[in-house]
């Protein structure tokens, strides 16, 4: 049976956010939520611990606690920030006074959620972590995530379970070594190039499906649901905007590779509705295919 012991005030982490902070208790941190005129939930997790929510008005940005069985707490993690002026101006804060305890120090991301980098600080007692990662998908780039942890804390719960394990890892609390994100980033290139070729094979598959739809109805369609048989490869979103009983105009993306599009029109289409990709390109042929250069 593991043992837990807190002293007020002696262990707590140099780094906060909102004013939370691992090492506090949870009565501390009900009191700085409470003057904050926000609300925190909490509901039992990896059965005896506690995970703590509290909600950023106006996005979907979340503020989240572990809390562990001694009712102390030893994750705080910002998360989905990205909709979130105030959490972002909060990472921004924060970072100076945290490199007053320790210099940041870049680390590998966590490529799963689509960071591209990350800084770490770290207490002298190598104790405490304090972490934020970026998208690279602005200019200022804000911070997407800020992750808070007592790495003692942290053993003691991935000690407890496999599950506990492994959401530590999905999550980043336990941060990912350089050649788990370098494989991790290996795989994503080979994903990206995948999406990035099925947004063109959708295209040319469409025309082939849509010229037999108007062979057999007299006009084209715009629901892919009628198009029987056809698959949307990958993940891509295909959109078509105009179909007529003369000619169609189509577009495919994906979300995982932003600012990138592929385009294709069938039959006659009038010049005004002749469609444009991401970045503005047009098309040059009634029947091909035009996508946008991979980054």
């Amino acid at each position: 049976m593991i043992a837990f012991r807190f002293r007020p005030g002696r262990e707590r982490s140099p780094f906060s956010l909102f004013g939370m902070t691992p090492g506090m208790s949870l009565g501390q941190l009900r009191d700085v939520v409470a003057r904050r005129n926000r609300v925190l939930e909490c509901h039992a997790t990896f059965d005896v611990y506690q995970r703590c929510f509290v909600h950023v008005q106006g996005s979907s940005g979340m503020l989240v606690a572990i809390v562990d069985p001694s009712n102390r707490v030893i994750i705080v993690h910002g998360l989905t920030m990205g909709e979130s002026e105030e959490l972002h101006a909060e990472a921004d804060s924060v970072r100076a006074s945290w490199s007053h305890v320790a210099p940041g120090k870049s680390v590998p991301p966590l490529v799963g959620i689509g960071d591209t980098g990350a800084v770490r600080w770290t207490s002298i007692d190598e104790r405490w972590t304090a972490e934020q990662h970026f998208s690279g998908q602005e200019d200022p780039d804000p911070a997407t995530q800020v992750i808070l942890v007592d790495t003692k804390g942290l053993d003691r719960l991935v000690a407890r379970s496999n599950q506990a394990e492994q959401e530590a890892k999905a999550s980043g609390w336990t941060p990912p070594t350089a050649e788990e994100a370098q494989a991790a980033i290996a795989e994503l290139k080979a994903n990206r190039v995948s999406d990035y070729r099925a947004l063109a094979t959708s295209l040319s598959q469409l025309s082939e499906f849509e010229t037999a739809y108007r062979n057999e109805h007299q006009s084209y369609t715009d629901n892919i649901a009628a198009l029987q048989g056809m698959v949307v490869p990958g993940h891509t979103l295909l959109e078509i905007p105009i179909a007529t009983d003369s000619g169609w105009t189509a577009k495919a993306s994906t979300p995982a590779i932003q600012k990138v599009s592929c385009i294709a029109t069938g039959g006659r289409v009038s010049a005004s509705d002749l469609p444009v990709t991401a970045q503005g390109r047009g098309i040059t042929s009634s029947s091909g295919v035009i996508c946008d250069p991979m980054p």
